[in-house]
């Protein structure tokens, strides 16, 4: 047939590749580079593509069913019922395998029903509080929360965004064709191939979780050196250390403990810790923050390590320092240059404050050394420090750049703008009778528990990590917005300030939190939030003051306000449109997603997503339409509007036109693509290829790979709507089922796992867990591979699809329940089974590799020079018991 292409095929096809690669460097979204270059290929009076056919796909039946399941979603997540419901399933677990089975598998259902986009948007919270509680690394949970909520979407034709497209490009093109039996594609065609296929994901990443899943939530240095100090009430007090919980800690390793003037190197299990002592944690500073508000350790610099032996108080040196939120102002990351003055020189050696305004927090561990106390560690060059600022600290100091290379790279910040607001607890909530902690209280970011208000009139201090709480008391919190957010929707607290709210008498349908700043010079500087009624005179609540380097009075009502409080004020959406020219403020700006859960609603909210669902199924099983699910959606969300479970502003903000776009321009391009011919030549290909291969699923397994690949350039619609006429093609000349093709290309282009910019679930992660794109190289690289066996042996056995099933079924279920056994045996045999994976683990990393033969090598070359006749005697060494 030929190679050759007209010049229209030329110019489609080059102004396409070139879209790609403007996409793949993320220059320009997808969304406008679709459109644009659309608009570019109908700019050739009709030649390449006219006009109403680059229109066709703004109005595609299902597309239009992915915007309007956003209204669905958005309904629900309104009502806070899911969060509920995933809350009662998730339960409680230090396991990272259960953790993932129990938060992965409910996923990968609910994804199956529910578009994952907004799926994985109410996932996020839900995982990073739940994660928080059972001490699990939150990044361990987050890559495989979008890889659950893309692998559920395989399982079903409503799953994802893209199988509503693939279904109806292949309406589309099967209906002009008056090939009416090849049309259709039924909720449930997909998932003879989808659920194994999500099972065997399910599988590869229970599997290789300790290997490939990252366990730090910070960008930058891992495997710190970090020092803690035992609270005199933490709840490690007096028990062994494999009593005390903190060897089951992912993350979190102890590899000494300060007490006494001794340090204990790497201490027994039997060792019992006390008050006092100086645990040094080898870990990720998230995950030793977490472990220490969880058991009452407070994290130490290196001059308060120096102060170690001065009697301990529980005041000034207890978690929470004077900022509220950190035993830290604000931390920076910087890496010591090969011509560092301070190479060779230990830690305590170095006047930090004096020349940089630094105090050193943690030290990267390896280089050579072995872990120590933080003051004794022997500065190298590369060592990757993390330092706390003080006023004195000057970014732009010659002497910091003369001994740090590179950028100074801000890390956190703990003097973080913050709210103090109260909670009351009430009867019925689920916090009552367990500690903070074990309340999902701690850990949370942004927020920090400060004390809890007793019904009696006696009042509890964070620090007593033992106290459970009970019915009426009040926790109060610092808190920044988002935390605020995340606690007005924590279920059985209630704000102190509720009353309040409520006599506003709005709705809570169109409530939400507005931040105002107090202007200098406004009518209610000097004034109470008492004297001013601000209630009566604006119709709004004041929840919460923040005051710039102050911990302001717990009691709202009786602040005294003043030019520069930034005020937390619960009030309708309508208001701060009304009072941004108001004079008491200089500032009014919406909180994003403050809107309080419509909890009434939320049985409603449910059963009409289930009953959208259920036409759905039915129809299915009945092999007949009742109604098209973008009609149903329609209905459904209006209902949802009519119940009150969401209000028209939160409706229309609902629906990501970004999404929209890139579909419907997408689509443009595709019919171009096959309109210039250049479909048919690389249908020609896979065709080739499916002849030369013996047969239909050699084809079939090549329009899944180059689908796969293609979705980690494109987004996954984008990639769907391109490849799908070229796979149609090549099917129908095959003689391939429809349906089968274009299961093909759903599993295909749901497979963008190794870059976290191919699709829109793996993007929400990414920010939320703050990882970096090589983190998610490393486990979406084999986990793509794996995949394309998976997908390969689908498709050729796709006529055996019920031993596949089963098969599938018990092994996973196999591998999910073995590690039951485990649990059943002593501590001490499981921290030998941990520690043997841990070696396997260490042994396939490749860095600690390198870094293990450098020390060697270094202490070789020490060895060399100690032989060679160093003469006088040796300094005194630290006391220290190995």
């Amino acid at each position: 047939m030929g190679l050759a292409l007209s010049w229209q095929g030329i110019v489609a096809v080059t102004f396409t590749a070139l879209a790609f690669v403007v996409m793949a460097a993320d220059w320009v979204g997808p969304d406008i580079t679709f459109t644009v270059l659309l608009a570019f290929l109908t700019a050739f009076d009709g030649q390449i593509i006219t006009v109403a056919k680059a229109a066709a796909g703004y109005g595609n039946t299902g597309l239009l069913t992915v915007v309007f399941l956003y209204w669905v979603a958005e309904g629900i997540t309104q009502t806070g019922g899911l969060e509920l419901i995933m809350n009662y399933v998730l339960g409680r677990s230090r396991s990272v395998h259960w953790a993932l089975a129990r938060s992965m598998f409910p996923v990968m259902c609910l994804s199956a029903f529910l578009n994952n986009t907004p799926c994985v948007t109410f996932m996020i919270p839900i995982l990073i509080s739940w994660g928080r509680r059972c001490g699990v690394p939150i990044k361990k949970l987050l890559i495989p929360l979008s890889y659950a909520a893309v692998l559920g979407g395989t399982c079903t034709s409503i799953g994802t965004s893209t199988n509503l497209v693939i279904v109806g490009l292949q309406d589309a093109r099967y209906t002009k064709a008056k090939k009416p039996q090849d049309a259709k594609f039924q909720i449930f065609d997909i998932a003879p191939y989808g659920v194994p296929y999500a099972l065997w994901g399910f599988v590869f990443i229970l599997l290789t979780q300790a290997f490939l899943l990252p366990g730090n939530s910070s960008r930058y240095a891992k495997d710190l050196l970090l020092a803690v100090r035992v609270l005199p009430n933490s709840a490690v007090v007096k028990k062994k250390l494999k009593d005390s919980g903190l060897m089951q800690q992912n993350g979190f390793s102890v590899s000494a403990v300060y007490r006494n003037g001794q340090l204990i190197k790497n201490p027994e299990p039997s060792f019992v810790l006390d008050g006092g002592d100086i645990i040094y944690a080898a870990g990720e500073l998230d995950v030793v923050e977490f472990v220490g508000e969880e058991y009452g350790l407070a994290l130490v610099n290196q001059e308060q390590e120096l102060a170690a032996d001065r009697p301990f108080g529980t005041g000034e040196e207890a978690v929470f320092s004077a900022t509220g939120a950190a035993p830290y102002h604000k931390l920076i990351q910087a890496k010591l240059s090969k011509t560092s003055d301070l190479i060779g020189r230990t830690v305590s050696e170095v006047s930090w404050q004096g020349r940089f305004g630094l105090i050193p927090v943690a030290i990267q561990r390896g280089n050579g050394r072995e872990d120590g106390r933080l003051s004794d560690v022997v500065l190298a060059a590369g060592d990757v420090l993390l330092l706390d600022t003080t006023p004195f600290y000057d970014e732009e100091r010659d002497d910091l750049k003369t001994n740090f290379e590179g950028k100074v790279h801000a890390v956190k910040d703990g003097a973080a703008k913050e709210f103090v607001i109260g909670v009351k607890v009430k009867k019925s909530a689920e916090v009552v009778g367990k500690t903070v902690s074990a309340a999902g209280l701690r850990g949370i970011p942004g927020l920090f528990v400060l004390s809890v208000d007793r019904a009696d009139g006696t009042s509890v201090d964070a620090s007593d990590y033992l106290y459970k709480i009970q019915p009426d008391d009040t926790i109060w919190i610092a808190a920044d917005v988002a935390a605020v957010g995340f606690l007005s929707k924590f279920p059985g607290l209630e704000l102190v300030q509720q009353e309040q709210v409520d006599k506003t008498g709005t709705s809570v349908l169109y409530r939400h939190l507005v931040q105002a700043a107090v202007s200098h010079k406004g009518p209610i500087v000097g004034k109470t939030v008492r004297d001013v009624r601000f209630r009566t005179l604006y119709n709004a609540a004041v929840v919460a003051v923040h005051r710039e380097n102050v911990r302001i009075p717990l009691k709202v009502q009786d602040i005294v306000l003043q030019g520069g409080d930034v005020l937390l004020i619960s009030c309708h959406t309508n208001w701060a449109d009304e009072h941004k020219h108001d004079k008491s403020f200089v500032l009014v700006q919406s909180v994003p997603d403050s809107s309080p859960p419509k909890r009434s609603r939320m049985v409603i909210g449910v059963l009409l997503a289930t009953g959208m669902v259920l036409t759905q199924i039915i129809g299915g099983l009945k092999n007949k339409e009742y109604i098209h699910l973008w009609p149903c959606a329609v209905l459904t969300a209006a209902l949802m509007l009519m119940t009150g479970c969401m209000n028209a502003d939160q409706t229309r903000k609902a629906i990501m036109w970004d999404v929209y776009l890139t579909i419907a321009a997408a689509f443009g391009v595709s019919a171009a693509l096959e309109g210039t011919g250049v479909a048919a030549k690389f249908a020609n290909a896979i065709i080739s290829i499916g002849k030369s291969a013996g047969g239909d699923s050699a084809a079939l397994i090549a329009i899944y790979i180059a689908t796969a690949l293609l979705s980690e350039l494109l987004t996954n619609n984008a990639a769907g709507a391109i490849m799908y006429p070229i796979a149609a093609i090549a099917g129908d000349a095959l003689k391939i089922s429809p349906r089968e093709t274009s299961v093909a290309i759903m599993l295909g282009a749901s497979a963008g796992f190794v870059n976290p910019f191919s699709y829109q679930t793996n993007l929400m992660v990414y920010a939320a867990g703050n990882y970096s794109v090589r983190e998610f190289a490393i486990v979406g690289a084999p986990f793509q591979i794996w995949l394309m066996i998976v997908a390969g042996f689908i498709l050729v056995y796709r006529n055996e699809w019920h031993q596949v099933w089963i098969v599938s079924w018990i092994c996973t279920a196999g591998i999910v329940l073995l590690p039951a056994l485990y649990f059943l045996l002593p501590t001490r045999i499981q921290l030998k089974i941990d520690g043997f994976f841990e070696r396997i683990a260490a042994a396939l990393n490749p860095k600690a590799a390198i870094q293990r033969r450098r020390s060697l090598r270094r202490q070789a070359s020490q060895a060399r020079t100690d032989d060679s006749g160093s003469s006088g005697s040796p300094l005194p060494a630290p006391k220290i018991v190995a």
